[in-house]
């Protein structure tokens, strides 16, 4: 059997628990989110791959939300291996990263939340895990340093979670090399790489700022139903390859605005279904009402593979909690509600797409 050729990749994390994804890191184990229930698990799924046809149509659309991670299973086509090295783009800090080297076999094990850290109102999450070892030092990497290439932090813009960096493994193995030698990696030196860094740093802090007074700013200047225009640009950044339509108004069915992905496994694309409803305080479980209308109306346009309300309220009832979850396992398909904190990230993170900024 010849010897494993290390491969490289590139992992993003969530950077809204960044502390808690970074404790884990260090403790061995790299975490990825939407995972926190068993039909997330990615050996599941790839055992339903491995039974061949037209496994795609025996996916749950709660697996799909997962199989994006998929090439995190060694087993999984073109997966990755013990012995390749990740880099963690923004881990252990905005505008630095980690490479780590893979030293076991995926596992499924989600973590049990804070009530700080339950973001999503999920009670747990972050269950794909990684076995790795952190090969730079505490502070990582500074991605404006000058000993790493522009190459580089050229693909660290990159949004996806996760990619291939095998055309980039010999910068990374030159960062190692330099990292080895004693050089400082985590501070720029030149006068640009400096500027840049500090740009990079404040930047994130802004995106911070701009999601605590985001919600408040725009509820003085947009009347509810204006809420989706905004709402619909951002997404837009967010899933450059999706058809974004705003279905909103006197006649809607249950939606305000669709997203249509392109389905290349078959001809009918996934679709993910939103309400948006501007409240204050908490909201209570009325809202699923036009959920499970929208499910009824867009399932004959595509597969329905999420409803999601899109809300300015600060938090949701019991009731309305648990009838999500009974309306998830009723239709099989992810029911979510994004409260305020969710919704300021998902508005600041388009925003700043849309800024040259980033």
């Amino acid at each position: 059997m010849s010897e494993h050729r290390r491969r490289y990749w590139a992992i993003r994390t969530d950077r809204d628990n960044r502390d808690l994804i970074l404790k884990e890191l260090e403790n061995g184990r790299l975490r990825q989110g939407w995972g926190w229930a068993p039909e997330h698990d990615l050996r599941g799924i790839q055992d339903v791959i491995s039974q061949g046809g037209n496994w795609w149509d025996r996916l749950s659309d709660t697996q799909w939300e997962s199989h994006p991670h998929l090439k995190m299973l060694s087993s999984a086509e073109n997966g990755i291996q013990v012995g390749d090295y990740i880099i963690t783009p923004n881990l252990p800090s905005p505008g630095h990263f980690h490479i780590v080297e893979v030293t076991g076999e995926y596992y499924f094990e989600p973590i049990k939340l804070s009530e700080t850290e339950d973001l999503h109102k999920l009670g747990e999450d972050y269950g794909h895990i990684l076995p790795v070892r952190i090969l730079t030092k505490h502070n990582g990497i500074n991605k404006h340093s000058d000993y790493v290439h522009a190459d580089i932090r050229r693909t660290l813009r990159a949004r996806q979670r996760m990619w291939n960096l095998d055309s980039y493994g010999d910068h990374i193995e030159s960062i190692l090399q330099h990292q080895k030698k004693g050089d400082d990696l985590s501070n720029p030196t030149s006068p640009k790489a400096k500027l840049e860094s500090a740009w990079e740093v404040a930047l994130d802090e802004a995106t911070k700022t701009l999601e605590e007074k985001l919600i408040d700013a725009l509820n003085s200047k947009f009347r509810a139903a204006e809420w989706e225009t905004p709402i619909k640009d951002v997404l837009t950044n967010l899933y450059p390859r999706a058809e974004i339509i705003n279905v909103g108004g006197p006649t809607e069915e249950g939606a305000d605005i669709i997203i249509k992905i392109p389905n290349h496994f078959g001809e009918m694309p996934w679709i993910i279904a939103i309400q948006v409803k501007n409240y204050e305080g908490e909201i209570g479980p009325e809202v699923l009402t036009q959920l499970r209308s929208a499910h009824a109306r867009y399932t004959q346009d595509g597969k329905v593979i999420a409803l999601i309300a899109l809300t300015t309220a600060e938090s949701e009832s019991e009731e309305l909690r648990q009838q999500a979850k009974e309306l998830s396992n009723e239709l099989s398909v992810t029911v979510n509600i994004a409260l305020k904190n969710r919704l300021a990230g998902l508005l600041a993170e388009g925003l700043k797409i849309t800024s040259t900024l980033s």
